[in-house]
């Protein structure tokens, strides 16, 4: 990097390449518009850059990338360097997102949770449904069911149900499917079953 001053403004950072590529040098005059158009090409290249850095990290979504891009860029330069950077084949909102729920962070989630996280990292619907395609919720529930109630044992059945129920709807398990996963593992553990008792 160079930094470059030009008349009385504060000094511009500008990769070596630019220099050499554009001939500037100590003293060099240049027009308003050529300068303006130097400007403009350096700052897409640094958004590039600064792309290629954050993705060199981590995978990164589309609109993860875009928010750290405008910490530093305009939403024009921003919008500049995720078109080239998905050209060059970086950006897949789609196998980042197969690939988030199965990792150990998603495990013990639901289908509901999932899809919500997700959305909040800025994966589309469509994303969203083809990576929780073969989601086993049913199977989800029933594993963290049985981890969470041995820890529950020492409480009233009551007790305990009531909080295996809520703490299986916060991880995103719809109703049937968190009562269900309840049954299966109360019964394997040898006591009368949530849906025997009657609890709704």
């Amino acid at each position: 990097m160079a930094a470059i001053l030009v008349d009385d403004d504060a000094p511009i950072e500008i990769p070596l390449e630019a220099v050499l590529e554009h001939g500037l040098h100590e003293g060099l005059s240049l027009l308003t518009k050529d300068w303006v158009s130097i400007r403009e090409q350096v700052r897409y290249r640094l958004s590039v850059r600064r792309s290629l850095e954050f993705l060199a990290r981590r995978r990164r979504t589309r609109a993860d990338l875009r928010a750290q891009l405008l910490k530093g860029f305009s939403e024009a330069e921003t919008d500049a360097a995720i078109v080239r950077i998905d050209e060059l084949g970086y950006l897949d909102d789609e196998s980042w997102a197969k690939d988030y729920v199965t990792t150990l962070r998603a495990r013990g989630r639901g289908r509901s949770l999932l899809a919500r996280e997700l959305s909040q990292r800025g994966i589309d619907e469509e994303a969203r449904l083809n990576a929780l395609a073969k989601h086993d919720d049913r199977g989800e529930a029933l594993a963290i069911t049985r981890k969470r109630l041995r820890s529950l044992q020492r409480l009233a059945p009551d007790v305990r149900d009531r909080r295996l129920y809520a703490f299986l709807r916060r991880r995103g398990f719809d109703n049937d499917t968190a009562k269900q996963a309840m049954d299966e593992a109360i019964r394997a553990d040898g006591t009368e079953s949530f849906l025997e008792r009657g609890l709704n």
